[in-house]
């Protein structure tokens, strides 16, 4: 078994994978996605728009993308903030 990422880390519990989003709403642009059991850094987490009655997403800490709470279980503290920040432009 590959060893764990450092914390706050999250893996993807959603049998059928987890989009990523550019913005935490499912009517933003998908820019990826995980598969199940996927391993991803955390960088912190917003109350957004509820999937299934879960309203926080986490922004990725290794690239500008969002993913719904909902469909990953968070190993370690992620810390909230207070803004939605911008999706870095990628290139």
């Amino acid at each position: 078994m590959m060893p764990s990422l450092p914390q706050p880390f999250g893996t993807v519990v959603s049998a059928i994978g987890v989009n990523l989003r550019k913005y935490p709403s499912t009517d933003s642009a998908v820019v990826g996605n995980l598969s199940h059991g996927t391993e991803v850094g955390l960088h912190s987490k917003v109350h957004a728009q509820p999937v299934d009655g879960n309203s926080i997403w986490y922004l990725l800490r290794d690239q500008a993308a969002w993913v719904a709470a909902r469909h990953v279980d968070n190993t370690g503290e992620v810390p909230l903030s207070k803004d939605v920040e911008p999706a870095a432009p990628q290139g």
